[in-house]
């Protein structure tokens, strides 16, 4: 096995038995509650492929998980930056006109001039 290779694995086996071991507790346990979130996040949404705002918000839940055994000031912070990226997703879909897609199926109540006012109604309340 190459040098780099080694390396590689070293530094992995020293952080899943090490701070990453103590933080989120048995990775067994930590993976069934990211499933569950995850399965809870896909069974609410309509069939359909994965969309860069699923991706957004199901990162977001694997924080979630790991609060669940360990909550820290890092995943809150984290749990906000997917928060801020599912929003600039959300904004893009927005500008773009697609939100019918598996999370929007049909086109969501909010218009672009509606998301600017910071959610404050106009008089069209229908997407395109």
């Amino acid at each position: 096995m190459s040098d780099v290779k080694r390396e590689l694995l070293e530094e992995a086996i020293s952080l899943v038995s090490g701070p990453r071991d103590k933080d989120y507790g048995d990775a067994t346990i930590c993976h069934i509650r990211i499933s569950d979130l995850w399965n809870a996040w896909l069974m609410n949404r309509m069939p359909g492929p994965l969309t860069a705002y699923d991706a957004s918000m199901m990162m977001g839940l694997v924080k979630f998980a790991r609060c669940l055994e360990t909550p820290s000031h890092e995943n809150h912070v984290d749990i906000a930056g997917y928060a801020a990226v599912s929003e600039k997703i959300f904004d893009d879909l927005i500008k773009t006109g697609n939100l019918r897609s598996p999370v929007f199926p049909t086109g969501h109540p909010e218009t672009t001039e509606e998301h600017e006012n910071g959610g404050e109604k106009t008089s069209s309340t229908q997407a395109p």
